[in-house]
């Protein structure tokens, strides 16, 4: 494994910065994103800050405003073409019952429903999308979206650090 990472493990900050930016605000901001390794990206920035590769403070800004980047752009193309993604072959899979049961949850809750779905593999892809369908307030998405970046980045690149990710 660690001949797969050594090219960015030897690559200079400012592009490590960029490319894991890249992956965090695919994730969400495409909808094939759902396979991108976020939480490994998070966990090897973690591990690169332990390293001295890159600093803590700016590795988290990176990656709460590419979080951020993402799930807003997925917010407003639900807002924008909801009605399109429940036809898309995406919202079919979903099927009309569990895609109701979403926008219901999210729209009855709000930011926290926000928060939770950023924490959850996979459902961080469409949980944006869901709640510009729904009809969340722009403010109100804006406001859990930080949140749950902040809290999202600040655990994983943490834990990152701390458990050296998958130093020998």
């Amino acid at each position: 494994m660690g001949s797969l990472l050594q090219p960015l493990l030897d690559a200079p900050a400012p592009l490590v910065y960029l490319i894991c930016a890249l992956v965090i605000m695919a994730e969400t901001a495409l909808l094939p994103g759902i396979v991108l390794p976020t939480l490994s990206t998070l966990l090897l920035m973690g591990f690169l800050v332990q390293r001295g590769t890159l600093q803590l403070w700016p590795a988290l800004t990176v990656c709460v405003a590419a979080a951020l980047a993402g799930d807003l752009l997925a917010y407003w193309e639900g807002r924008l073409w909801g009605p399109k993604l429940r036809r898309s072959r995406v919202g079919q899979r979903i099927g009309e019952a569990k895609w109701d049961k979403a926008e219901a949850t999210v729209a009855r809750y709000g930011v926290p429903a926000v928060v939770l779905g950023r924490c959850l593999a996979g459902v961080r892809t469409l949980v944006p999308r869901v709640a510009g369908s729904a009809g969340l307030s722009y403010r109100r998405f804006f406001l859990g979206s930080l949140c749950a970046a902040m809290l999202w980045a600040g655990v994983e690149l943490t834990m990152g650090q701390l458990t050296g990710w998958v130093a020998p």
